[in-house]
């Protein structure tokens, strides 16, 4: 199985190191440091997860305009680990941690209703599982992402069968109809009542724009920089951050993540194991301080955590990931040219 030569493994890794360093803060009863209110450091990683991801599977779907294929390939992607994970959390970490007897643990409810996380229903508690931890019962706080970016891996789909990802243009109005809305008619910054949904498939819908647009800005891509860091500078001084994030990562990721730059395209030399360490981190921090009775300090639980997550992502990616991804059907002869489209 062949491994591109670009960027966005290192930018995929930073990703989920940001989501496990912005969450060891919070597990261990302490404020995360916020870039910008409601937006930290692990906030940051999860808009260039979607980002790359809405690049990505709309070139996915570019490249194989094909409905069964397009859902195979997402479900082999997100499906094997997430079981993986779910089942290894409720079957072996779960009655070892959980103060309840093992077979009490079994009878619970709660137990048989936390495999709804493999139907995207997502649980975050375990019955007697971390009660004693600084932030009590949470197993696995990080999966909430997962149905938000299945829904614009849907979104992608349809866009996709009705024609409208062969007309860029109208992308990128929408793209930016969905934006105004956002930041200024709901009032994302001030509202307290976020709408995750839209505000991370922003991040999910400019990566797929970046992806229609390829051909226009990836040879001169300081042309487009200076002009969207002159408008994020521009929000930023109209004191609204939020957008200017919003307009200047993803384009600062995709730009830097199609490029192969020496190190830094070697960082999936391992494997892509972002996932893995996305999906493993949080309960493994949580492991990590229920183990130690909270006794260590910030960066030793960081250390710690980063060491025994990177371990099992990379199991995850070897074992399950990378050969599940074999099973997925095979490409079509790329027919789609974006000088082509509208």
């Amino acid at each position: 199985m062949s491994h591109p030569v670009n960027n966005f493994d290192f930018w995929r890794i930073s990703a989920a190191a940001l989501v496990l360093v912005s969450h060891q803060f919070p597990l261990l009863g302490k404020s995360a440091p916020a870039l910008m209110p409601g937006v930290t450091l692990g906030v940051v990683g999860v808009f260039i997860f979607f980002a790359v991801s809405g690049f990505l599977v709309t070139q996915s779907w570019l490249s194989d305009p094909h409905a069964v294929r397009f859902v195979q390939r997402r479900f082999l992607r997100i499906w094997p680990a997430l079981f993986v994970v779910t089942l290894a959390t409720a079957l072996v970490m779960g009655p070892l941690v959980s103060e309840l007897p093992v077979a009490e643990y079994f009878a619970k409810a709660e137990t048989h209703r936390y495999f709804k996380v493999l139907l995207l229903n997502i649980r975050y508690e375990l019955p007697g599982v971390f009660l004693s931890n600084p932030y009590p019962r949470a197993v696995n706080g990080s999966l909430w992402s997962i149905p938000v970016e299945v829904r614009w891996y849907w979104v992608t789909l349809f866009a996709g069968l009705l024609g409208l990802l062969r007309v860029r243009a109208a992308v990128l109005v929408s793209m930016l109809a969905l934006a105004v809305y956002h930041f200024w008619i709901y009032g994302a910054e001030s509202n307290p009542a976020r709408n995750y949904g839209i505000e991370y498939g922003l991040f999910f819908v400019y990566g797929a724009c970046l992806q229609l647009y390829r051909s226009a800005w990836e040879n001169r891509s300081l042309l487009f920089a200076l002009p969207l860091a002159a408008v994020a500078a521009l929000f930023l001084v109209l004191g609204q951050p939020l957008v200017a994030l919003w307009v200047c990562l993803p384009f600062a990721v995709i730009a830097t993540g199609v490029a192969s730059t020496p190190v830094l395209c070697r960082a999936g030399r391992f494997g892509d194991f972002s996932y893995g360490f996305y999906i493993y981190a949080f309960p493994i921090q949580q492991l990590a301080i229920w183990g130690t009775s909270a006794s260590l300090s910030l960066p030793a639980y960081l250390a710690l955590s980063a060491v025994f997550t990177t371990l099992l992502a990379l199991l995850s990616w070897h074992l399950v990931e990378k050969p599940a991804l074999r099973l997925k059907p095979s490409r079509t002869r790329l027919l789609y040219s974006p000088s082509a489209a509208a």
